[in-house]
């Protein structure tokens, strides 16, 4: 195993592949929190302006708007997450190996 040099850093850093790797994990992990930040927020929001709205039960069923959105929210998160799990190990765990073998790591 070499030793990691300030030179050696410098050469990782620049490698193309080592930047895109890095700009490709960014953007899905910056796309997705903003989907869940947007989410969570227009919930709030939407608490403190239709609270009657949110009140009143879903037809047919004797569970409250709200709380149907909240659990939807919840499913919707854990759904991301997985999204983000599996496009990481599908794409990004093999950019990040063939990387390691490259350097010698």
């Amino acid at each position: 195993m070499l030793q990691l040099t300030p030179d050696r850093t410098c050469e990782i850093l620049a490698d193309p592949a080592f930047k895109e790797l890095v700009s490709a994990r960014a953007r899905l992990r910056w796309t997705l929190s903003i989907v869940t930040l947007i989410m969570f927020f227009g919930f709030i929001a939407l608490i403190s302006t239709a609270q009657g709205a949110l009140g009143a039960t879903v037809a047919g069923s004797p569970m409250p708007l709200g709380l149907l959105l909240a659990l939807f929210m919840i499913v919707l998160v854990v759904f991301l997450t997985g999204l983000y799990v599996r496009l990481c190990n599908s794409r990004f765990d093999e950019r990040a190996r063939a990387l390691n073998r490259e350097f010698g790591q």
